[in-house]
Order: structure tokens, then sequence, then C-alpha cells
């Protein structure tokens, strides 16, 4: 089973097709991808409804007939809001983990609240997920730095750190246990480094797929197509990881 683990209910899709996954899906089905994580667009600006886009993403994955994985996402600037809020949609809505942008968002993750956030995650039990890879706000090494202070939250590298910071990403991810990657950036060189440097147990493959139209699905398997490894590691990277984290049902 594939499952892309970095997917987004990007803003024209949800102009376009509401909470409507149909169209969204067919491209997934293209290329065999069976299930994936499904996260916000609109509630990554700082202007959105944050309540109303973590409904529409979760209505998207209801109509999914189980194919689609939600993860919520709050702004820490709202304070105690944004704690209601995200024990709103991981509690009554079942929503399997947090999303942060903070380049997008921006906001830091030194932010007080910010801790708050993370260690509700790690109470509920769910995985924290971030962008990475990009200065000022969202480097590998600061999502490093909340894994060090709070191992028993679960932190993604979203971006593996994407085309500078997968050094950086190495190196956290081989000082904490709780700290994962998603490969979802790097070039095949970086790749190839973080697949022999790195357990290959908390490792995962994704897209970036939905931010707009165009589709990156096809580039992103073909540089894990190229990538050497051992056929179980395949298996845990394009899926069985994810399964395990996200606790997917098969």
């Amino acid at each position: 089973m594939i499952v892309d683990t970095h997917t987004h209910w990007g803003i024209v899709w949800e102009d376009k097709y509401g909470t409507d996954p149909s169209a969204w899906l067919e491209v997934l089905d293209s290329h065999g991808i069976e299930k994936a994580v499904l996260m916000g667009h609109r509630s990554l600006t700082r202007n959105a409804d944050i309540k109303q886009s973590n409904d529409i993403v979760y209505e998207a994955t209801q109509r999914s007939n189980g194919r689609l994985i939600p993860l919520a996402t709050v702004h820490p600037d709202f304070g105690e809001e944004s704690v209601v809020e995200l024990e709103r949609c991981l509690t009554d809505l079942g929503m399997r983990g947090a999303k942060f942008h903070p380049w997008l968002q921006g906001m830091s993750m030194s932010h007080p609240v910010m801790d708050d956030l993370v260690s509700l995650c790690g109470e509920k039990d769910v995985p924290v997920i971030f962008h990475d890879g990009t200065p000022c706000y969202s480097m590998s090494s600061q999502v490093g730095g909340l894994a060090l202070r709070f191992p028993d939250t679960t932190f993604v590298l979203g971006h593996a750190g994407l085309l500078e910071c997968w050094r950086s990403a190495i190196s956290y991810m081989n000082r904490s246990d709780n700290l994962w990657c998603t490969l979802c950036g790097p070039y095949l060189g970086a790749i190839q480094a973080i697949l022999d440097n790195v357990d290959n147990s908390r490792i995962m493959w994704g897209s970036d797929f939905g931010f707009g139209w165009a589709d990156p699905i096809d580039y992103r398997l073909n540089l894990l197509n190229y990538a050497e490894m051992s056929d179980e590691s395949r298996g845990m990277v394009m899926g069985g990881n994810a399964i395990r984290l996200f606790g997917i049902e098969r």
C-alpha cells in the first residue's frame, strides 16, 4: 500500500469542489496511491477562519470512503483559543494529528503556546508535522529542538530539510527517537543520504500534492524509485511506517 503522508486540500480545490474529494482522489488513483494524509491550505493563512477550515478538511476526508486521514492546524497567536480548537479537532473530530507551517503562518516555534499544543498532541498520542527547511521560522533544527524538549510527543519533519537543511534533519533524527521525516522535497542525493544514515522505520514518503493544480506526484515517486534501499525499507517508507504512525486501516 502506498500512503502519501503530505497532501493539502488546496484553496483552488476547495473553491471549485467545496468538500467533494472525488476529482482529487482520481489524481491519486492515477498514481496507484491508496491512502493520503490530508492537511489544510486556507487555514495556513492568517486571515482564515481556522475552525471552519478544519471542518472543511474533516468533511472532505469523511467523503473519501476512508482513504483520506485528516490533520488539524491552529495559530498559537490565538492563545488558549488555539488549544481549545486543537482539542476539539483531536477529541471530537478524531483528527489524527496537527500540522504547522511557521513560515506561512508567521509564527515562531518558540511561541509559549506552541509548548501547550505539542504537549496536547503527546497526550493524545498523535504526531505533529512541521513544514521544515525554510529560514527563518521553519528550520529543521528548530523542529529538532522541540523534539528534544518534548520526548513524549512524536514530531515529523514534513520536508526532511528540503534542499539545504537535510544534513540537519539527519543530525537531529539521530539524536531523537521521537523525530520522523517525510521525503518530500530533498533531491535524490539527499534522499539517499537520509536513507543510508537514519533509522528507516521513521521515514515516510509524501508528494505535497494539492496546493494548486500542478501534479508533483510522479516526480516524487520516481525519486524514490531511483533511491537504493532494501525491499523491507521500501515497504516501510512507502506505506508501512505511515500506517503505524497514523493508525491507518489497511
